[in-house]
């Protein structure tokens, strides 16, 4: 069974916005968006996916990654291309799991530097930013409309992937130091 429209359930953030960054890998022609770091707090729970997407979950139902299998070659260019300038910070729960979705509708920006993965061609009420990159847009119910990257680089060998995973993981340990008092 497909499910036609993925249910969100939608919460004020309990702390600031995840990093988030989409990495086009040239060598495999996919791209993967990393949306929170690797850790103990963030392991890998469940999926959903469709032929040319998958979303990976951690058992919370948090989006941790996500890979489009389709050659960047192959996402119509859409003239009018612009992602939501208005959002809200939230965090988001995936309410379905280990499903197969539908497939969405890729278009792109001339330059290829963003991506949108519709999924519905309802009018979208609510743009939400799930991580700094990437935005979600919904409908008054919590499904999901579609989904913005809007700051892809490309990467070899997963090299730049990894060294912005070593950044945040960085800067999470930094955020744990207690401060010296003065």
């Amino acid at each position: 069974m497909t499910v036609e429209a993925l249910k969100l359930k939608i919460q004020t953030p309990a702390g600031p916005v995840y990093p988030g960054r989409g990495f086009y890998q040239l060598e495999e022609d996919a791209l993967y968006v990393q949306i929170a770091p690797f850790s103990r707090d963030y392991r890998f729970f469940s999926f959903l996916e469709s032929e040319r997407v998958r979303f990976d979950l951690d058992k919370d139902g948090r989006l941790l990654f996500f890979e489009l299998a389709l050659a960047r070659r192959r996402w119509p260019v859409d003239n009018h291309f612009q992602p939501p300038e208005k959002t809200e910070p939230v965090e988001i729960r995936w309410l379905d799991f280990r499903d197969t979705i539908i497939e969405p509708k890729i278009t792109t920006n001339k330059k290829r530097t963003a991506v949108k993965l519709l999924f519905s061609v309802e009018k979208p009420r609510y743009n939400y930013e799930l991580a700094d990159s990437v935005i979600l847009q919904t409908n008054d119910t919590a499904h999901l409309i579609a989904l913005y990257v809007t700051d892809i680089i490309d990467d070899i060998a997963g090299q730049e992937i990894a060294a912005f995973r070593h950044a945040v993981l960085k800067q999470q340990a930094q955020a744990k130091q207690p401060v010296s008092q003065i």
